[in-house]
């Protein structure tokens, strides 16, 4: 069953180089089973970045947290991990995403 999780962490580098930084690790963060639903920072505060992810288990969000490598990545890219806050969501929610991306959520 796949986990919807909404975070905010502080960026130091600005969006571009995290959002570089992200793209870098795309196949890395596939084949772990995350995806980004949304991230974007703060208007008033660009240094607030807000995401929504999907991870496909728990154990996939503890091994995300746990990952060195990633952390090591995350932090070059200005992310001040230990600022981090991540909320599980529950399952009832609503989204206007189109029907392929409801169908992936539902069948994980």
């Amino acid at each position: 069953m796949a986990i919807l999780v909404k975070t905010e962490i502080t960026i130091t580098k600005g969006f571009d180089t995290w959002k570089k930084m992200v793209e870098s690790q795309t196949s890395k963060l596939e084949e772990m089973g995350i995806s980004f639903l949304f991230a974007g920072t703060e208007r008033d505060d660009p240094t607030k970045l807000h995401a929504a992810m999907r991870f496909d288990s728990l154990d996939v969000l503890k091994r995300f947290g746990a990952d060195e490598k990633l952390t090591s990545e995350r932090r070059e890219a200005g992310v001040v991990i230990e600022s981090g806050s991540f909320t599980l969501l529950s399952d009832d929610f609503m989204t206007n995403y189109p029907e392929p991306f409801m169908k992936a959520l539902s069948e994980n």
